[in-house]
């Protein structure tokens, strides 16, 4: 990026919210912030260099530091590690490339081709690693993926998992979620197999399915939990019925129609991009439980403050 462009933009290339908070404000926010990542990478060069450069098995350590947040230039390797990511790739060589060789052969004859397509320039497209747009002439905005190098591996990887797992295909909020992989990973084939281990190992059956199954039981056990945990806010939510009422009745409170998009892509676009990728690290050591606790918590902010 330019020097311009870093003042406007973070790291990861997401334009800094200057509509949400005072220029001076978030100057100060950034530069503290800045001193807690230095020190947190040099205990992260210490537990390395302590390790041989392996990953350490896991500990309180390892898992505090984790929860402190991993810093930027470890952050792939680590999710692919702790997940498991790393051995089904070492177990399944080759097996990226001739996935996505199947997918290319079969072209539009793959039912998910085509939305996979459509959902190429919606991803992240303000972001400079994943824009396409180009003006021409007359003053039109054309949409071209295809010349950017970030969203055709974000096809490759999408057409591959559809061949992987057909009883899924493709989801729209997948491409989010690979998008953060592809920022992260040195690969398509790490994204790639981050994306299989997170919907196969991480999240609920039928998360992504046509059904969505897991999605609507992951609702209810949110609910569930608001309602005994936090009264105050499942009141303003459910206008005086008990939870049960609403299970019985199979009409949740409306909030859930929004808590889905917080489940299908893990807070990706409802949370600033450095606080999602904090979350993320703890999912991937601790799974659910972490997911579950920060949609409480942001319900419990987001209550409290309206």
């Amino acid at each position: 990026m330019s020097f311009s462009d870093n003042l406007l933009r973070d790291k990861y290339g997401f334009k800094k919210p200057f509509q949400w908070i005072d220029i001076k404000k978030l100057r100060q926010l950034e530069h503290e912030y800045d001193d807690i990542c230095r020190h947190q990478q040099q205990k992260w060069d210490q537990l390395l260099l302590e390790h041989d450069q392996q990953w350490p098995p896991m500990s309180s350590r390892v898992k505090k530091y984790i929860r402190k947040g991993i810093p930027s230039c470890y952050r792939g390797d680590a999710w692919m590690h702790y997940s498991g990511a790393k051995a089904k790739m070492d177990a399944h060589p080759g097996m990226y490339e001739t996935l996505l060789e199947t997918a290319l052969t079969m072209g539009h004859h793959n039912e998910h081709a085509e939305v996979i397509e459509r959902d190429l320039h919606r991803t992240f497209p303000d972001n400079t690693h994943f824009m396409c747009a180009r003006t021409d002439a007359d003053g039109h905005v054309h949409m071209e993926p295809d010349t950017n190098p970030k969203l055709v591996s974000l096809k490759h990887i999408l057409y591959a998992f559809s061949v992987h797992s057909p009883e899924i295909g493709y989801c729209q909020s997948l491409n989010y979620l690979v998008g953060i992989f592809l920022m992260m990973t040195r690969t398509d084939e790490e994204a790639f197999w981050l994306l299989v281990t997170l919907v196969h190992d991480y999240c609920p059956e039928n998360m992504y399915d046509v059904t969505m199954e897991g999605s609507t039981i992951e609702q209810m056990i949110l609910m569930d939990i608001v309602y005994e945990k936090m009264p105050g806010i499942w009141n303003k939510l459910a206008n005086g019925k008990c939870f049960w009422e609403c299970e019985q009745a199979d009409a949740m409170p409306p909030i859930t129609l929004v808590t889905n998009h917080w489940f299908l892509t893990l807070f990706v676009n409802i949370l600033p991009i450095e606080t999602v990728l904090r979350i993320w690290d703890c999912f991937f050591v601790q799974v659910s439980r972490v997911i579950v606790t920060s949609k409480c918590s942001y319900c419990f902010l987001v209550f409290t403050i309206a």
